[in-house]
C-alpha cells in the first residue's frame, strides 16, 4: 500500500480517536475484495462478468443526523481494472490486464431500516496511486506518469448493508465510474484488425464485498438519543 495512503489512514484515525470524546461519531474498520472492469476498453464490454479481483482497506467514520439516517466518510486504499486471460492477439478480446491502484475517498448518505439493513448512497473521489497495463504480453505502462489514465476519478456508490454479528457487518457495493478514466490522446488507443477500437470515454465498474466493524457503535446511539432529549 502507498505511503500516502497509510499517512491518511494513521490521520484519520487520530483524528478520529479525538473526535470519538462527543461519543456520537462511529468508527469503521474496512476490508474487502473488488471484482471490476472496464466499459469502453472492449474487454469486457457489455458482459456482466466482472474479471478483475482486487481488495479493498481502509478506515470509516459514520456520523447519525437523526431518525434512521446517517453520513458515513472513509479513507480507502481500492484496487479496480480489467483482466482476460484467453483471447487471440489483435481480437476484440486479447489476453489483456489494467491494474489500476487508487486512494479514494467516499461519501455516502445512508438509511437504516429497523436497525438491521442499511442501504447507502454517493459519491467519491479517487487519485490514482499506482498503473500497470498489458496486452497481449507486453507491457505498456508501469507508471501513472505515462498519462494514459486520468489521475483524479469520481465514481457513483450504491451501498447495501446488513449485520453479520453485532458489530460485524458486511457491505454488497456497486461503483460506476462518472468521468472517464481514460487521459491519452486518441491514437494511443487500442484497435483490432476488424477496426474495432476502445472508446475514448472508459469506465470503471466494480462490485465490492467487504467486511465492516463498526465500534462506538451503542455509545453513539445512547447519546444521540441523550442529546434529543435534553432539547
Amino acid at each position: 500500500m502507498p505511503k500516502k495512503v497509510l499517512g491518511l489512514l494513521f490521520i484519520f484515525i487520530a483524528l478520529l480517536s479525538i473526535t470519538s470524546k462527543a461519543q456520537i461519531i462511529q468508527g469503521e474498520v474496512i476490508g474487502g475484495f473488488n471484482f471490476s472492469k472496464v466499459e469502453g476498453d472492449r474487454v469486457n464490454n457489455g458482459m456482466f462478468k466482472f474479471n478483475k479481483p482486487g481488495v479493498q482497506l481502509g478506515v470509516g467514520a459514520i456520523v447519525p443526523l437523526g431518525h434512521n439516517f446517517s453520513t458515513s466518510f472513509e479513507i480507502l486504499f481500492n484496487q479496480k481494472g480489467a483482466y482476460k486471460k484467453y483471447g487471440q492477439p489483435d481480437s476484440a478480446q486479447p489476453m489483456y490486464l489494467t491494474r489500476l491502484n487508487y486512494a479514494e475517498i467516499p461519501l455516502l448518505i445512508q438509511y437504516t431500516d429497523k436497525g438491521k439493513y442499511t442501504f447507502g448512497l454517493g459519491a467519491s473521489y479517487s487519485r490514482l496511486v499506482g498503473v500497470k497495463w498489458i496486452v497481449n504480453g507486453r507491457t505498456l505502462s508501469t507508471s501513472i506518469n505515462d498519462g494514459y489514465y486520468a489521475r483524479n476519478n469520481f465514481d457513483g456508490i450504491a451501498n447495501f448493508r446488513f449485520i453479520i454479528y453485532r458489530q460485524l457487518k458486511m457491505d454488497i457495493r456497486y461503483a460506476y465510474s462518472l468521468t472517464s478514466i481514460w487521459s491519452g490522446t486518441e491514437d494511443q488507443l487500442l484497435e483490432t484488425i476488424g477496426g474495432q477500437k476502445q472508446d475514448m470515454h472508459q469506465n470503471n465498474s466494480m462490485v465490492t464485498f467487504r467486511v465492516v466493524w463498526v465500534f462506538n457503535e451503542e455509545k453513539s446511539v445512547k447519546n444521540l438519543e441523550k442529546s434529543k432529549n435534553a432539547r
